[in-house]
């Protein structure tokens, strides 16, 4: 059944032979109507039946028409009414703002009604496929943002299966960088793109040598370079993607320092993106606390002594703190 037909209407009039009239008009116009004389007939039969519009005067003992309506939408918002009145002192502005979906005065003819219900119907049809294309942009939009995690996933697989001693650093770092964010109370469209870039922030390591990645000894300063520069070719890579969020930027910038000693353009403070200073304690804390092809773990209490001594030269303070709070106090653990 198409939800926006009105196929079932309520008539409600303490004037009983009104009443019958309307709902002979309203048959003879092919609908179901069924009269109820007053408020509490009428909730009765809500309660019970099913209807698609309610026909009710205004001027009712013990309930009026309006207070009908308020009550009714609060269980039944979309309900749709139209209020009948043959009283001068309601005008047709004055029921409309108070809910109603139209008005019609007393006494009326069947083609008036049938205008006013006909429009309704028509609003609904609107409003229905208006609805629908919602629902469709919802799915496509949905469908879209699956692809693109897939996408991030692959591209982030890239560099774990070039380098299986990091194998699983980016996930790591993209998990406990949302955290922070989330401690911070970030926005949860921020906290996606963070989550986005931690997944990509070193997809320029496929630029470097293999046996300089898995080298189990110090590099050499030329090897240190090659190195360094994957954050540019990160940068190279994730610009050509039309992300909504900064992530090329982000994954740039995540070697940076406070006091302007990172790399690869020695920014400072707040001239480097917040997710950027995020991404860099995240990235941090990973690689001190997993194992490295030149060295042992050193483990996250090291990592988070290394936070606590360089909080302001090296690293955000702010973003320190929600670091160390998520480990100490609420019981962090890097997946």
């Amino acid at each position: 059944m198409s939800d926006w037909l009105i196929k079932s209407i309520l008539v409600v009039d303490d004037e009983k032979q009104f009443g019958i009239m309307v709902q002979q008009m309203v048959k003879s116009l092919s609908y179901f109507c069924e009269v109820a004389v007053d408020a509490r007939e009428a909730l009765e039969r809500i309660e019970r039946e099913h209807y698609d519009l309610v026909i009710s005067d205004i001027m009712m003992k013990e309930k009026d028409g309006l207070q009908l309506m308020r009550e009714v939408r609060a269980k039944r918002p979309q309900l749709d009414f139209i209020i009948m009145s043959g009283y001068p002192g309601y005008s047709y502005s004055d029921i409309i703002e108070a809910g109603a979906t139209d008005f019609i005065s007393k006494p009326f003819g069947i083609g008036e009604l049938k205008a006013k219900i006909e429009r309704i119907q028509r609003e609904k049809q609107v409003y229905r496929r208006f609805e629908e294309s919602n629902e469709a942009l919802r799915k496509a939009h949905d469908r879209l943002h699956c692809t693109l995690k897939q996408i991030v996933g692959a591209l982030a697989s890239t560099v774990e299966m070039k380098d299986p001693y990091t194998a699983g650093h980016q996930r790591r770092v993209s998990h406990l960088a949302t955290a922070i964010a989330r401690e911070m109370g970030l926005s949860g469209d921020v906290i996606e793109g963070i989550k986005i870039a931690g997944l990509l922030h070193d997809i320029g390591k496929i630029s470097v040598p293999s046996e300089i990645l898995t080298r189990p000894s110090t590099l050499k300063e030329l090897e240190m370079s090659l190195t360094r520069n994957h954050v540019i070719s990160s940068f190279e890579i994730l610009k050509r993607i039309d992300f909504q969020w900064p992530v090329a930027q982000i994954s740039y910038q995540h070697h940076e320092r406070m006091d302007g000693s990172g790399y690869p353009l020695g920014l400072s403070g707040e001239s480097i993106l917040l997710e950027a200073r995020i991404l860099a304690v995240a990235d941090v804390v990973e690689a001190m606390s997993s194992h490295r092809p030149y060295r042992a773990a050193l483990g996250i209490g090291m990592a988070l002594e290394e936070l606590a001594r360089n909080r302001e030269t090296l690293y955000d303070p702010e973003v320190v703190d929600a670091c160390l709070r998520l480990f100490t106090e609420k019981g962090y653990v890097l997946p």
